[in-house]
């Protein structure tokens, strides 16, 4: 729980401060699913551009289990769930008209996985097992964002650099991501 709070209190923290020192803020909601072990994400970016080019960004996701007991019979899938936070800078490259925002961001920070499952097999003991761990989550994140306005459609990808021990299958196919969502870009107030 007090990861959650501290998460919250970063991205809060970090918007209201960028509303006052940057030229705009968009903040990028968007929903889409980590690979292999299919977990849906939910997620919410803060993007701040000081120039042109370069940019920072805080990311926040809440990756959880769908199904719980597919495909073991005897296993039951207490609760499975991910609680990341990202900080990161960014380089931007612009499509023809500045439709179309291709950026490239160095993402750092922790990530919160909670697990419990149990074995309920008639033949065998009843036996649970739970985790709670925090570990470091850093990688590449690329965000492409089509639009000018107010509102742009935007798609991520997000491949970590953690564990390297089994870098890059182990880590690729365990927790890299694909999101899609919309992007509100908030002019700073005077």
């Amino acid at each position: 729980m007090r990861l959650i709070f501290i998460c919250i209190s970063l991205l809060i923290t970090t918007c209201v401060h960028a509303q006052d020192t940057l030229p705009f803020l968009e903040i990028k909601p968007a929903i889409g699913v980590t690979w292999i072990t299919v977990k849906p994400t939910v997620s919410v970016m803060a993007f701040h551009q000081f120039t042109p080019k370069f940019s920072i960004a805080s990311h926040s996701m809440l990756s959880f289990l769908l199904f719980r007991n597919f495909p073991q019979e005897y296993i039951k899938t207490n609760y499975n769930y991910a609680l990341t936070q990202k900080l990161g800078i960014g380089y931007s490259l612009y499509g023809p008209k500045g439709k179309t925002r291709h950026t490239i961001l160095i993402m750092g920070g922790i990530k919160y996985t909670a697990f419990s499952e149990t074995l309920d097999n008639p033949e065998l003991e009843k036996i649970t097992t739970a985790t709670h761990r925090i570990t470091p989550d850093y990688g590449l994140m690329y965000d492409l964002s089509l639009g000018t306005k107010k509102r742009t459609f935007d798609a991520r990808l997000y491949f970590p650099f953690y564990p390297i021990r089994y870098y890059p299958l182990g880590t690729v196919s365990n927790i890299g991501y694909l999101e899609l969502g919309l992007g509100f870009k908030l002019n700073r107030r005077r």
